[in-house]
């Protein structure tokens, strides 16, 4: 069985943003899904993007944004042609030099609990859209003070992004036991990013086991951490790659097979429950 790929990025040291530029056409394959620590944003110029992410696939369109999570599967999976994106990666590391004043808690942990809870899409965001522009073109241009111009840019979007989440918490002081139980989570996505096919190595029980941690307490603290229930986000890996194996043209039993369920109906009530398409609709389509 295979696992999603993790992508190793360098980022910078001083300064950790990394800006790509991207031409394609009709027809071209896209990336297959892959994962990382980082955050990632889409951002089109021209054409068109149709990203899969968390789940979900939607068409990006000019002055669109696409955002992923860290450790989400994701790909571009189509293009329009004569498309002209942007793929913008952002480490919350630099988010961890500026605190919130009030009680100086560290705003890459409020960025943390608050990122969940979004979209992976932002239309219409007109604001967002000027932010990457701007963005773009200060890495574009290396006019001198760019370096300072684009950290201000970030954390222009991240402010953005915070005031987007919706039901934000009030800052609080991250005391030890959230500090730890952060750590926890974070080995725990990277645990299931490689065993998400092997249902044995992921029940509650195998991961309370696995992690010395009681199943109600793991269960507190993934959720909330990243807005989502431990069965609910294995089941958003397998749907990630059962679409990727289904859109190469295998048989939606063995997709099925693939990501660790041998019982096709279950594998589609589960599939459609998770993407809002059954396996042989999203074939189709």
């Amino acid at each position: 069985m295979e696992s999603f790929p993790y992508e190793t990025v360098s980022m910078p040291e001083n300064l950790p943003v990394l800006v790509f530029e991207r031409f394609h056409d009709s027809g071209k394959p896209g990336c297959e899904f892959h994962w990382h620590e980082e955050l990632e944003f889409y951002y089109v110029e021209c054409g068109g993007v149709l990203l899969n992410c968390g789940g979900e696939q939607r068409w990006l369109y000019p002055g669109d944004v696409g955002f992923v999570n860290g450790f989400l599967p994701h790909r571009g999976a189509d293009f329009l042609d004569g498309t002209r994106h942007y793929i913008i990666q952002i480490s919350l590391e630099l988010f961890r030099q500026e605190l919130h004043l009030s009680d100086r808690r560290s705003y890459d942990s409020l960025l943390l609990e608050a990122l969940p809870r979004l979209p992976a899409f932002f239309t219409g965001e007109k604001q967002l859209s000027r932010l990457f522009s701007s963005l773009i073109e200060e890495w574009r241009c290396r006019q001198p003070g760019w370096e300072l111009e684009v950290k201000s840019y970030v954390l222009h979007i991240g402010s953005f992004l915070l005031r987007k989440a919706p039901l934000f918490p009030e800052a609080h002081p991250l005391t030890l036991p959230e500090q730890d139980s952060l750590r926890h989570v974070k080995d725990i996505l990277l645990y299931l990013a490689s065993w998400y096919n092997y249902p044995e190595k992921t029940s509650l029980s195998a991961l309370s086991s696995a992690f010395g941690l009681s199943e109600p307490y793991l269960c507190r603290i993934f959720r909330r951490h990243t807005g989502r229930t431990v069965t609910g986000y294995i089941n958003e890996l397998r749907c990630a790659r059962a679409a990727a194996l289904i859109h190469s043209g295998i048989s939606l039993t063995e997709a099925g097979r693939q990501v660790g369920i041998e019982d096709y109906n279950y594998f589609s009530r589960m599939f459609k429950k998770t993407t809002g398409y059954s396996p042989s609709h999203y074939r189709k389509t």
